[in-house]
């Protein structure tokens, strides 16, 4: 049996609530599940998330700026350094009409290693999966090092449950941490 090329992913909640993005079927791929997305977006809107700016580190299939968007975020900046995914979520943005967003093909480390014009409220890291989580303790590093998070930012992460531990700045305070399956996700925030 020929496996599927695509897969979709509904939005689950805000102005584009039912609508379905394509998914490139692709084992570099794992994107938020729909239960730890609701999760999140739960923890958020205690807060408000309008006009917040969001910074999506590792898009993959951008379903976390996507569900932001959807619920009134100001703006989202995602980078995506795989050149098929980054044309696929070009396809999603201008199948679902959304001007205010802003796609970036790169590494993000790299684009993260300048310091920033612009500051983020509510940052998503989201990297490849490594047990030694290196990605993620040099995104963390980067973030708060050059100047990319306003001072109360929040900062969703994803990892891998059985992986090794990781540095995170130390201003950044844990607001709510839960496991499901093999991910373990966490909401920070950071405090001047």
């Amino acid at each position: 049996m020929k496996k599927k090329k695509y897969n979709n992913i509904n939005i689950i909640s805000g102005k584009f609530k039912g609508k379905k993005i394509k998914v490139i079927n692709s084992e570099i791929l794992k994107p938020t599940m729909c239960f730890i997305r609701e999760n999140l977006f739960n923890w958020l809107m205690k807060n408000n998330l309008y006009k917040l700016k969001c910074l999506d580190c590792y898009a993959g299939t951008g379903i976390l700026s996507f569900e932001a968007l959807s619920r009134n975020a100001l703006l989202a900046t995602l980078i995506e350094n795989n050149k098929k995914i980054f044309q696929q979520l070009k396809k999603n943005i201008f199948l679902l009409k959304i001007k205010n967003i802003f796609l970036i093909y790169n590494d993000t480390i790299n684009f993260l290693s300048k310091k920033s014009n612009i500051q983020y409220d509510l940052i998503f890291i989201d990297p490849p999966f490594c047990e030694k989580n290196i990605l993620l303790q040099k995104t963390c590093i980067l973030l708060e090092k050059n100047n990319w998070l306003t001072n109360n930012a929040r900062i969703f992460i994803e990892y891998k449950k059985k992986s090794n531990n990781f540095l995170l700045p130390n201003n950044w305070i844990k607001y709510r941490q839960k496991t499901f399956g093999m991910v373990t996700y966490l909401l920070y925030q950071k405090f001047i």
